[in-house]
């Protein structure tokens, strides 16, 4: 069973098309990029029209808030018909490095919401120390309908609950990985394995033992070992799990094994 990469960076890599067939080779069938403003989210569109197994979202990360209008979200809505995009995002609220003044973050948080719920698309959500208000603010836009991932958790146990009742996934990365990561290990214990997608959001946090180093989409292949330790089940019931779940959320052509 080949794995699905749900959260990359492929336009911040030396050379995508390398890593990607470095990726091939380490059982990786599928790749997610990820835009985090419109020249990303159209490198990300070129990128799913020209590299077998990738697909795109368009979005507006919290810290390029200050980006936002209405003639880029009518880009991005463009963008996202055209190139097929499987999700809107990466979105939501950052409170820990504010890059972006939050009035605006919300702004733009909600507006993409809203474009995802237009276009019928999941939601790729980033959340860093906002918590409380990234669900609240789901939950009362009426995001459920469409679902999403919350790329990258990074809550405690009670946020997972919330977060999977609201019809959302958990994105594991390869801080799963890391030595003091004993709470996400025990986290994902918590968890259905049906709402888990595993990602690198390479070119960041690379898992052991590439930490310090540029993280490549081959590498979600330590992440899906380090959950299926910490879950206790076989590799390859994880591989199964995760790989249905991101076709279903991100709706992705089935691979051959």
């Amino acid at each position: 069973m080949k794995l699905i990469n749900t959260h990359a960076h492929l336009d911040l890599l030396n050379d995508p098309a390398a890593a990607l067939d470095r990726a091939q080779k380490a059982g990786v069938g599928q790749v997610v990029t990820v835009g985090i403003d419109l020249d990303s989210s159209r490198r990300a569109a070129d990128f799913s029209r020209e590299l077998p197994g990738v697909f795109c979202t368009v979005g507006l990360h919290p810290h390029e808030a200050a980006k936002a209008s209405p003639k880029l979200w009518g880009e991005l809505k463009r963008l996202a018909l055209t190139a097929s995009a499987v999700a809107v995002g990466e979105c939501g609220l950052d409170f820990y490095r504010d890059l972006s003044p939050r009035h605006l973050q919300r702004e733009a948080f909600a507006a993409q919401i809203g474009l995802a719920l237009d276009l019928g698309l999941p939601l790729v959500v980033h959340d860093r120390d906002a918590h409380a208000e990234v669900l609240n603010t789901l939950a009362k836009s009426g995001a459920e309908r469409v679902g999403g991932v919350v790329h990258c958790f990074s809550g405690d146990a009670s946020l997972a609950a919330e977060v999977v009742s609201l019809g959302f996934s958990l994105g594991i990365t390869g801080v799963i990985t890391y030595k003091k990561s004993d709470e996400l290990r025990s986290l994902v214990k918590t968890v259905p394995l049906t709402k888990l997608l595993i990602e690198t959001d390479c070119p960041y946090l690379s898992p052991e033992p590439y930490r310090g180093k540029p993280n490549e989409p081959a590498y979600v292949s330590y992440t899906h070992q380090a959950l299926a330790k910490a879950l206790g089940i076989t590799p390859e019931e994880v591989a199964s799990v995760t790989t249905d779940n991101a076709r279903r959320l991100f709706s992705l052509p089935h691979m051959e094994d």
